[in-house]
């Protein structure tokens, strides 16, 4: 997602639709809409960050190019034009950036094992969460962009719990 730019997305009463140009299951470049619903809990809605951090970029005179940019420890936000953390992404964070930040923000929030966190657990999480709430394989393995019928999405899907999880559980043995 580190190559969305802001022009990629769309905000609808729905949601969010983002545009994603290229990804490691869409090497070709045809590129594929994501939608992104609203979520409960404003704090944490991916809808209303992304939707506050383009008002942000707004008002630093930032209306197109790349989304996820580097901001400085002086709090500048990176361009195109201007050297900042991220060098040679053209004020794209870098992928490494984006690891970084995960594990800060696990960190500040003091979960257990932070500096186990990854930006590509947050890809296991999200399918892994989704499984849990009851979506079918089929919805998960759409929204994540694996390959219809792929082996490989079941892998990103963890048992959180092997007691409340139990695959045995409620079908009356």
């Amino acid at each position: 997602m580190s190559e969305v730019d802001i022009g990629d997305l769309a905000v609808t009463g729905d949601g969010l639709e983002v545009y994603v140009p290229l990804s490691k299951t869409n090497q070709d470049a045809h590129g594929e809409t994501v939608a992104v619903p609203y979520g409960p809990t404003p704090d944490t809605c991916p809808v209303r960050v992304v939707r506050a951090w383009l008002v942000v970029l707004a008002n630093a005179d930032i209306t197109s190019g790349p989304l996820f940019r580097p901001i400085d420890r002086h709090g500048n936000i990176g361009d195109r034009t201007r050297a900042s953390a991220g060098r040679g992404r053209r004020g794209r964070l870098t992928p490494q950036a984006i690891n970084l930040i995960v594990k800060r923000a696990a960190a500040a929030a003091n979960l257990e094992h932070a500096d186990t966190y990854t930006a590509h657990g947050l890809r296991a999480g999200g399918a892994t969460s989704a499984a849990k709430a009851g979506a079918p394989m089929s919805a998960i393995t759409r929204h994540g962009r694996w390959a219809d019928g792929s082996p490989v999405v079941a892998g990103y899907i963890r048992q959180a719990d092997k007691w409340n999880d139990n695959p045995l559980r409620g079908i009356g043995l």
